[in-house]
């Protein structure tokens, strides 16, 4: 038992549990691999054993809790999703395509956003998330004078499923300076048409557009946040993750969130670290080791510092070795592009290293993840740091070697492994074609390698889901039944379940006090219906969240073996 943490939380008191938990599957992450029965004082776990063992901390008072042959894991860890970024578009026109949205077709988003114009005054911003281009009928982006006939007396901006390329309306471009630019910011690619004038199409991860948008209120934050975290709880999560924090607000609101009650999860919070200087990075963040807990219960935690090294996939910004299965018509021979320069990525990663802070790096690209891997060998060149733990972000291309690399600089991949559900086919056919598409976010690859990795599914872009991360990381099956590399890159059930828990909460610096089932961590539980490991693989996905645990407290669903005084 953790002594330590027995003293911190009882002063030198007997411990009594609040909680038994017992009578169902307990699967703990750590070993051993399945006790009896779990005890819980508070927040924290007294112990994980055998049900004798874990009566001896248990009184009349204690309540106790059948489990009925169910299963309980530790609660999901997100490993990279945008929380809060979710919870500001709660106010956004949803514009995806099915089986997630509404739309077919460009007329649908149009549709949409007219019916909001309708209800909002003239004047106002209008803006849509979640399109995507390669699953609309016409296979383009909607440009300017389609959005135009949206509304032509309300700026309209809506942004790409992906994230990384927008589309605006005539009136959005001129309020953003952008209708006919003298200077187009770093790191943005303007869309021309025919005429040489911007159609409405960006690619950049900071849009000059979006930035225009006036913030949302903090009453609309708060509510999506609350929202949000009921979404995350009905998954099973129990930490979720802000992966891109371009402004000091949002972790103020995040506090704001947590002192109002509103907030009954835990979230990791990553810093933007480029579009500014070190100097004012340093200014704007705090400059302290990542799984710094930033409140004196654990919920609100800081993460690495966020920088990209490329764009998307499905967006054709991310950046490739070799041209994409089928190139644009009008780029023979694409490869995609950095979204920073090489060298000044080598400094930035560089200057952060040299502060002890880890680094967390988007790539989605080969090409990318090269640049991710050779700023921190430099970094680690001129700044040896032990145990540094800096992110792969999707690492969704990663060759081979590159995951050999990435287990001799102890780098952690977290792979977006929802791509192979949610885009598998379209790799298959379009984006990578068969010889690549098979090795997407190759996850065997990194087991074979001993990585401790990690899945996540970005949230916004996917709805938050760990079971379906677990499920097609084991099945690799795409929509249309197409077998994406499962020989090869599929994984076991029990590592599957290790990435989105006891790995995540290692990626952040936590597997100390989350992620697994031990006396001494947080008591963060999740009960599911039916045991992942014992089910049929293709099942895993429909295995229902029964209750959701944070801290000791029943935080979502329900625990109908309750019993106590």
């Amino acid at each position: 038992m953790d002594k330590q943490a027995m003293s911190r939380n009882y002063a030198g008191a007997a411990p009594v549990a609040d909680t038994l938990y017992f009578g169902g599957t307990i699967l703990t992450m750590a070993e051993p691999g399945q006790v009896e029965a779990v005890t819980v004082a508070g927040d924290t776990i007294l112990c994980a054993a055998s049900l004798a063992e874990a009566e001896r901390y248990c009184t009349a008072s204690t309540t106790r809790v059948n489990l009925a042959g169910k299963t309980m894991l530790p609660g999901f860890i997100d490993a990279h999703s945008h929380f809060l970024d979710t919870a500001m578009r709660a106010a956004w026109v949803d514009l995806r395509s099915a089986p997630l949205g509404p739309v077919h077709e460009i007329a649908d988003i149009i549709s949409l956003l007219g019916q909001r114009a309708a209800q909002t005054p003239k004047g106002e911003w209008i803006v849509g998330w979640g399109y995507d281009d390669t699953m609309l009928a016409e296979k383009r982006h909607p440009v300017r004078q389609d959005l135009d006939r949206a509304s032509r007396e309300h700026p309209i901006v809506i942004q790409h499923l992906s994230g990384w390329v927008t589309a605006s309306n005539s009136l959005a471009l001129a309020r953003a300076g952008m209708d006919s630019p003298t200077h187009i910011p770093d790191n943005t690619v303007l869309h021309k048409d025919a005429q040489g004038e911007p159609d409405g199409v960006i690619e950049a991860s900071l849009c000059p557009v979006l930035g225009s948008v006036p913030p949302a209120t903090q009453a609309q934050i708060q509510t999506g946040i609350t929202q949000t975290a009921s979404v995350y709880l009905a998954r099973g999560c129990t930490t979720a993750q802000e992966g891109w924090i371009p402004d000091p607000a949002w972790i103020a609101s995040a506090q704001q969130a947590l002192a109002d009650g509103n907030l009954p999860l835990r979230l990791v919070l990553y810093p933007l670290a480029q579009g500014l200087s070190m100097e004012e990075y340093c200014a704007r963040f705090p400059v302290q080791p990542a799984g710094t807990a930033l409140d004196d219960k654990g919920y609100l935690v800081l993460g690495a510092s966020k920088l990209s090294a490329d764009g998307s996939i499905q967006a054709l910004t991310g950046y490739l070795s070799r041209p994409y299965h089928i190139c644009p018509g009008d780029k023979p021979g694409w490869c995609g592009y950095p979204s920073n320069d090489p060298a000044w990525l080598t400094e930035r990663v560089c200057a952060l290293h040299a502060l002890g802070l880890q680094v967390a790096i988007h790539c989605n690209g080969d090409a990318a993840i090269d640049m991710m891997l050779n700023a921190i060998e430099e970094a680690q060149h001129r700044f040896p740091r032990a145990d540094a733990r800096h992110i792969a972000i999707h690492a969704q291309m990663a060759r081979e070697d590159q995951i050999e690399r990435m287990a001799r600089l102890g780098v952690v991949p977290s792979f977006f492994v929802a791509h192979v559900w949610y885009w598998g086919d379209r790799h298959y056919t379009t984006f990578m074609g068969p010889e690549r598409a098979v090795r997407m976010s190759p996850a065997g690859d990194a087991f074979r390698w001993h990585i401790p990795f990690t899945f996540h599914n970005d949230t916004y872009v996917t709805p938050i889901d760990p079971l379906l991360l677990v499920w097609a990381a084991v099945n690799r099956v795409t929509p249309e039944g197409r077998d994406l590399g499962r020989a090869e890159q599929g994984i076991p059930v029990l590592e599957a379940l290790k990435a989105v828990t006891i790995h995540a909460a290692r990626q952040g610096f936590e597997e100390e006090r989350k992620g697994s089932i031990e006396a001494g961590k947080l008591a963060d539980f999740v009960v599911l219906a039916e045991n992942p490991c014992t089910v049929e693989p293709m099942h895993i996905r429909d295995i229902a969240v029964l209750a959701t645990i944070v801290g000791g407290r029943l935080a979502w669903g329900s625990l109908q073996g309750r019993e106590g005084a």
